[in-house]
């Protein structure tokens, strides 16, 4: 009996210890320095594989740690498809760590919401409109709060087109409206060139590059958001007339014949060699297009064409902020101060310049290097007057499928637009 009471205990002491243990290890509550005045955190990340922007990211960090001797910054680097479940696991549980890495819109709201980030206002306050573009800010911002700072954007909607291409029907410059866009892509068909390259077999392209940025022409930036909040509805003439300018180019014959059957990357590679006049994507095909053209192929960047009576701003680009830091909520004292110190440090004029360099899109006022190529300085130049909402970055996961599945409905006529514009409506009102 004695030694099953002595079991008991020893077994339960045992347990309270775990449970230290592990609250320890998952709350991330000890926010002060250690005895001699030094703070270690810990810092999540995906800067997975070697790329340039993801060696400038963990060169940061490196250069943090060497000039600050009283703060250690110790990465977990995981790729990118694991760390964002792992993300949200951890963030369900509190069980992040001090500093982690986060995406915008969708995926940032539930871990704000749920209270497991603090808001860095007082870093932001400084930068914006001075080195940041305000418009990208917002995208890590909740309720009016600032959550994290975008290191660069990715843009999915650039249109990129040859120049000799649309010269030869009569174009020194890409279009404006899109009544004339229109008019050069009857004047291509008339050559036999075809005009648009669109590689949609995984779907999101249509939706993510081309729906984001028509709709957000004709609706405003302001739509979306309202939607979501029951203040305007996807049945409503605007978003309509979106979805039929995709099947009115479409109907056109503006795209490549095997639109389905082929990706983004292949659809790229046929514009490069030519057959096609135009290659509308995103800021991730800027490099490709750099690394794969020849020296004689003249490929000129611009936004895509204002539509006459739209109410969105010709000026935007549809895009979202990438690579934000945030901090956990539990920090204070000692750790707080250090993880600020390091976003501070972290988000300088210097990191931009070199993501620049390295041929990355960002959301800084950073003068392009002199020997910038043409097609890059271009594509700089199309994104400075600030981002659009990107569909697939705003709509829940079964939305964003149902949006994907109906445009492709629409390209192969099983699917007409206001058909899709009810059921997209129909789930919203579940």
């Amino acid at each position: 009996m004695v030694f099953k009471m002595k079991k008991s205990w020893s077994l339960l002491l045992l347990g309270v210890v775990l449970v230290f243990a592990l609250s320890a290890c998952g709350s991330n509550d000890s926010n002060g320095a250690s005895k001699d005045g030094k703070v270690t955190l810990t810092l999540w990340n995906a800067w997975s594989g070697d790329t340039s922007d993801t060696r400038l990211y963990n060169e940061r960090v490196k250069k943090f740690n060497d000039s600050h001797p009283d703060i250690t910054i110790k990465t977990e680097t995981t790729d990118s498809d694991n760390y964002r479940t792992k993300l949200k696991t951890r963030a369900a549980g509190k069980q992040l760590p001090d500093i982690f890495q986060v995406w915008p819109g969708s995926e940032l709201e539930p871990i704000v919401k749920g209270g497991a980030m603090a808001p860095i206002d007082s870093l932001t306050d400084d930068l914006k409109g001075k080195l940041i573009n305000e418009n990208t800010l917002k995208d890590f911002a909740v309720d009016g709060k600032q959550y994290a700072i975008p290191t660069s954007v990715s843009y999915t909607n650039l249109v990129f087109y040859d120049k000799d291409m649309i010269k030869k029907v009569g174009y020194d410059q890409f279009p404006t409206t899109y009544s004339d866009f229109k008019t050069l892509i009857k004047k291509l068909k008339a050559e036999g060139i075809t005009p648009i390259e669109l590689g949609n077999k995984p779907q999101w392209p249509l939706q993510s590059i081309y729906v984001s940025m028509i709709a957000d022409r004709i609706t405003g930036s302001d739509y979306l958001p309202k939607v979501l909040a029951g203040k305007a509805k996807f049945t409503d003439p605007g978003f309509v007339k979106a979805l039929n300018v995709v099947k009115e180019l479409n109907d056109m014959q503006a795209f490549n014949k095997d639109v389905n059957t082929i990706n983004d990357d292949q659809a790229m590679d046929n514009f490069v060699q030519g057959k096609s006049a135009i290659f509308i994507s995103g800021s991730w095909s800027t490099t490709g297009l750099l690394d794969k053209k020849s020296k004689d192929k003249h490929i000129g960047t611009a936004r895509m064409p204002a539509f006459e009576g739209g109410k969105g701003d010709p000026t935007k680009v549809s895009g979202v902020g990438a690579v934000g830091l945030g901090i956990n909520s539990n920090l204070s004292g000692a750790k707080k101060k250090a993880a600020l110190e390091f976003l501070k440090y972290f988000y300088s004029k210097d990191l931009y310049e070199d993501l620049l360099k390295a041929g990355l899109l960002i959301p800084a006022k950073v003068d392009l290097p002199k020997d910038t190529d043409p097609l890059f300085k271009e594509a700089y130049q199309a994104t400075e007057g600030g981002t659009a909402p990107v569909y697939d970055g705003v709509l829940p996961a079964e939305l964003t499928q149902t949006l994907n599945n109906g445009l492709q409905g629409i390209l192969t006529g099983s699917m007409t637009p206001e058909k899709l514009a009810k059921e997209m409506q129909s789930q919203v009102n579940q």
